[in-house]
């Protein structure tokens, strides 16, 4: 790697944390625009550092306070971002420090910051000769979470928030998603380990569902045999139980409601008889445009309605669905493994906000269900204000609402927690992501 191309990494990746803590901006969209710039090989390390300053921003930023006489100024916050991705390298990377050091200097220079680089250099080497401790113990520093995340999450899960700030520091792994019609599990696992030159201990294991496949180290798009063939899509093992949760035996019509980016869209077509009839539906015509991407790589065409779900008149054609899976825009509380920057962008009102709209979707396409239906409510969220209360609510306008059971594979069930009304995986539960299920009947 040339000594260029690192210091810019090293400013490039600043920028996009800045982006994403001060500006708001998604951690996928500022990677993609700053990643035009960054060389193949280079890519890896640069998304380490972006993700890995992200996840621990209130502890490296409160190891940098310590050396301060004077808080940074707010139109030097990129200095402030720029000391983090060196303190993150120095403690959770085998880049020897003196590097760092060296190339956080420079990358001052290229995000115009000259005259800071000897404030930099002196707090970076006095970090090197310090214990690498943080002096105040807070929460927010202690478990890398803002005050009111940690605070919720302690409430709704007084005997398990602890594990599960900790599991959201953590490194999600690669979940894939196997097609039956093409391949078995099994079967995929030897092709990945053929022609990747790997044992399939070093590789991953099969999960407990059918398709699911776990890798301990995730590899390349481009390293998955037959991906562009549609043998193998890449989804959380946690989402792949919501379309195993919706069919279970029965099929017919079916709806697939928010669903974009199309994963259990291409999942239940997957799966289901050719006498079922699949309606997807999403109201981001963008986002629409990803589940026909999807379902053309799987080798499937189908017609993507393009409407918001609580105007049933414009898009419903009133024939009753068999089954419905509703999987409801969230917090994604429960995806922090894999997107840290939740962390930064949400705030505690959205959550409520989040709770109107669920609940107002819900009654929406309530009334689009067959007697003896089944829908599916699932979000990726952990707040209990997000999943069993709004199924309180929801009870409490419709009194033909009966529980269905999930009747999942035991060994999963085992591992989830039943609440009230449904189940939550916890986030690192059997490696999976945080999820919440509840099975709901019309009754007669």
């Amino acid at each position: 790697m040339e000594n260029k191309d690192s210091v810019l990494i090293r400013a490039k990746s600043s920028d996009v944390v800045h982006s994403v803590i001060y500006k708001k901006v998604s951690l996928d969209k500022a990677i993609h625009d700053a990643i035009k710039k960054i060389h193949g090989n280079d890519v890896s390390l640069f998304k380490n550092i972006c993700y890995g300053t992200i996840r621990f921003h209130w502890e490296l930023k409160s190891k940098i306070k310590r050396f301060l006489k004077t808080p940074i100024r707010k139109r030097d916050k990129i200095v402030q971002i720029l000391l983090e991705t060196a303190i993150f390298q120095i403690d959770r990377t085998r880049i020897p420090n003196h590097a760092v050091v060296s190339l956080t200097v420079e990358a001052a220079k290229k995000l115009k910051k000259k005259n800071h680089t000897a404030f930099i250099n002196g707090i970076l080497r006095a970090y090197l000769r310090s214990n690498k401790k943080i002096n105040e113990i807070e929460d927010e520093n202690e478990f890398n979470h803002p005050i009111w995340m940690i605070q919720k999450i302690k409430k709704d899960w007084p005997d398990h928030w602890k594990i599960i700030l900790e599991s959201n520091n953590e490194k999600a792994p690669m979940w894939l998603r196997v097609n039956p019609k093409k391949i078995t599990a099994n079967k995929y696992i030897d092709m990945i380990a053929s022609e990747n030159n790997v044992s399939k201990s070093n590789l991953g294991y099969i999960g407990d569902c059918k398709y699911s496949v776990c890798l301990k180290n995730p590899i390349q798009i481009d390293s998955l045999p037959k991906f562009y063939d549609g043998y193998v899509s890449i989804q959380d093992g946690a989402a792949q139980l919501a379309v195993e949760c919706l069919l279970n035996g029965k099929d017919g019509r079916i709806l697939d409601a928010c669903a974009a980016p199309g994963g259990k869209t291409g999942q239940i077509l997957e799966n289901i008889v050719e006498s079922s009839q699949l309606t997807a539906i999403e109201i981001d015509p963008l986002r629409a445009k990803l589940i026909d991407q999807n379902l053309e790589r799987l080798g499937y065409k189908k017609d993507i309605l393009i409407n918001d779900l609580n105007d049933i008149e414009s898009w419903w054609d009133s024939e009753f669905f068999d089954l419905i899976l509703l999987d409801a825009p969230c917090s994604s509380s429960g995806v922090i493994r894999r997107h840290p920057d939740i962390k930064h962008l949400r705030k505690v009102s959205d959550i409520s906000a989040y709770h109107k709209k669920q609940l107002k979707i819900l009654n929406s396409l309530w009334s689009t269900l067959s007697k003896n239906g089944r829908m599916i409510y699932v979000t990726c969220s952990l707040f209990r204000e997000e999943n069993d209360d709004v199924i309180n609510q929801f009870k409490k306008k419709h009194d033909n609402v009966a529980h269905g059971d999930l009747l999942l594979n035991n060994n999963i069930k085992k591992q989830m927690i039943k609440t009230e009304y449904g189940y939550q995986v916890l986030p690192g539960i059997m490696n999976m992501d945080g999820f919440y299920f509840a099975c709901l009947e019309k009754k007669n």
